[in-house]
């Protein structure tokens, strides 16, 4: 007998929520992008409840930033919320690289991480930035799953940090992605060798310098609080 896999049908909310969660990954859509509903209607072939129940979710999942007078909006990091987020990730992706350190021999673990890294490097000069911004959001994903820890996964804010990625790519030279390359070597290297304390500090470095980098940027690349 051959068992067919079939994907549950998903109510109207849900695939308005999917579509917007999909526009956000590939690009399609970015940070400050307006979501209009009447656009969302048409497209989906759903009517305005279900689109308003679906940004709802979204804003509260911190995806989707709902004004009353200006409509729903992809959402955009103001100053203070990027030096928060990265206060915070500084401490919680030093523990993951940690983490995968002390487990990098269990099973396929090592060999994942040298193809995940080998993949990320391979597209360090593509100008396609969405082909980047998918490795690296698959590099720290493995690293997630290395790292064996629940509450790790439940805490990590992963598309809040893709919408930080999104904001802010215009804004990095070409030097600042070496020294990303550079960071991501150095990290890989740590965790490889299972030295533990040089990847979580590794790692902390690498998201310090980010945030000092974001600091420095013009008042035009943040929202206004």
């Amino acid at each position: 007998m051959n068992i067919v896999e079939t994907r549950p049908t998903l109510s109207s909310p849900e695939l308005v929520v999917e579509a917007i969660v999909s526009g956000v990954y590939s690009g399609r859509m970015v940070p400050g992008q307006r979501l209009v509903e009447a656009d969302l209607t048409r497209n989906l072939g759903v009517s305005r409840g279900p689109v308003r129940e679906a940004l709802k979710r979204l804003a509260a999942e911190g995806l989707v930033t709902l004004n009353r007078h200006r409509g729903a909006y992809i959402r955009a990091l103001s100053r203070s919320e990027v030096h928060d987020t990265l206060i915070v990730l500084e401490v919680l992706v030093g523990l993951v690289a940690r983490l995968a350190a002390h487990n990098i021999d269990k099973g396929d673990n090592h060999a994942a991480l040298q193809t995940q890294f080998a993949q990320l490097s391979a597209v360090r000069e593509n100008s396609d930035f969405m082909a980047l911004l998918k490795e690296r959001r698959d590099y720290y994903d493995l690293l997630i799953r290395i790292a064996e820890n629940a509450e790790v996964t439940r805490l990590m804010p992963l598309m809040q940090i893709h919408l930080l990625r999104l904001q802010f790519q215009s804004y990095l030279t070409h030097e600042h992605r070496e020294k990303q390359f550079e960071d991501y070597a150095a990290i890989t290297e740590a965790i490889l060798a299972g030295n533990r304390n040089r990847a979580d500090r590794l790692m902390q470095i690498h998201i310090r310098r980010t945030r000092i980098l974001l600091t420095r940027l013009p008042e035009e690349a943040f929202a206004q609080s």
